[in-house]
């Protein structure tokens, strides 16, 4: 009998030992499973709408990966915080050119297949915009070296319209030299220009533009007017394109399922806009002003992914800086190493083989 007793409990002990490695075991499969949360930087314009798309299909759950997305009012910030260890992926304008050289960041995408709203305006009574156009090779282009000389700009630095403003200025054959660029972030341009602030505004939103043209102020000058149209981009920063290579590429085939769905359907393109718009605090826009931001712009998608050569926008405007000595020529050769096409070669592979 005891003997019979003995033999049951050193069984029972067994079996609580199995069962204990086992649920360890599962346990660990169980934590081994959670997707990666990939912290996503963004700004609250055209270029990261897809992340509401990725959101709202729950295309990141489908691709095994948490999404966070951290926002930032323009790319100089968002590029400081790349360097900060802030964010792994995001989508970002003229400030990669801070980000790749300086942090090393890989650029893998460009995010636009076609863009406008980049405009530099003036008031109507500028002598400015009296002065009219000057340029054959840019009859949009309105002003002249006089006109322009001992202005006041207002714009960002370190964005897109800095950029905007330099290229603008030197059409004339002037240089930063020759007038005042008083730096603030892009929300602030809007409201200080109305009131009487500047002489020339850069404006890198749409919706700001859109408000100012609408209310008789003249467009002069912008991206796409000076030939430069804007093609934002995807960065990863070098420890996670290191690291977490196939998250890079998951993250990179949840965004191409988002950008074919909101170019193949404008409605939805135009409300997956104010939606993303909305809950990440903008105020300044109209559904009218969406919708014709829309109009003008389209993304890279699946199908289109191979048919612009990808960085180009994002080195031509290094090699822009470079050339007016506002950067080093390392610079370049640093844009040149970090364009990494992989990612979004095998994320298009994968893709593919999903149908």
């Amino acid at each position: 009998m005891k003997k019979g007793r003995m033999k049951r409990w050193v069984l029972l002990l067994i079996f609580m030992m199995a069962m204990t490695v086992f649920v360890g075991g599962l346990n660990y499969t169980i934590a081994a499973a959670k997707p990666t949360k990939i912290r996503v930087g963004a700004m609250a314009y055209y270029l990261s709408v897809p992340l509401q798309v990725i959101k709202d299909e729950k295309l990141d759950e489908k691709y095994g990966f948490e999404l966070e997305v951290i926002n930032f009012p323009s790319g100089g910030p968002m590029a400081e915080a790349l360097g900060a260890g802030q964010w792994d992926i995001g989508t970002i304008g003229a400030g990669g050119m801070i980000a790749v050289p300086t942090y090393n960041a890989k650029l893998i995408a460009d995010v636009e297949f076609v863009m406008d709203g980049a405009w530099i305006m003036v008031r109507p009574d500028s002598d400015i915009a009296k002065a009219g156009s000057h340029l054959p090779k840019y009859p949009e282009v309105i002003g002249s070296k006089a006109t322009l000389k001992g202005k006041t700009i207002l714009g960002t630095i370190g964005n897109i319209s800095h950029y905007m403003a330099l290229d603008y200025i030197k059409l004339f054959g002037l240089g930063m030299k020759d007038v005042k660029f008083v730096h603030m972030e892009t929300s602030q341009i809007y409201t200080a220009f109305i009131a009487g602030n500047g002489d020339v505004a850069c404006i890198g939103s749409p919706a700001a533009g859109q408000k100012l043209r609408d209310q008789g102020y003249k467009i002069v000058g912008g991206l796409k007017q000076q030939g430069k149209s804007q093609q934002d981009a995807i960065l990863v920063s070098d420890k996670f394109y290191t690291h977490n290579y196939k998250d890079c590429v998951d993250f990179m085939k949840a965004w191409y399922r988002a950008t074919d769905k909101l170019n193949a359907n404008p409605e939805y393109e135009v409300e997956m806009t104010k939606k993303f718009y909305k809950l990440n605090g903008r105020t300044d826009f109209t559904d009218a002003g969406v919708r014709e931001e829309c109009s003008w712009n389209s993304y890279i998608d699946s199908k289109n992914a191979f048919e612009k050569k990808t960085g180009v926008w994002m080195t031509g405007l290094v090699k822009f800086m470079v050339d007016n000595k506002t950067m080093d020529k390392k610079v370049l050769d640093a844009m040149h190493t970090n364009i990494k096409l992989d990612v979004v070669k095998d994320a298009i592979k994968q893709l593919k083989a999903e149908k």
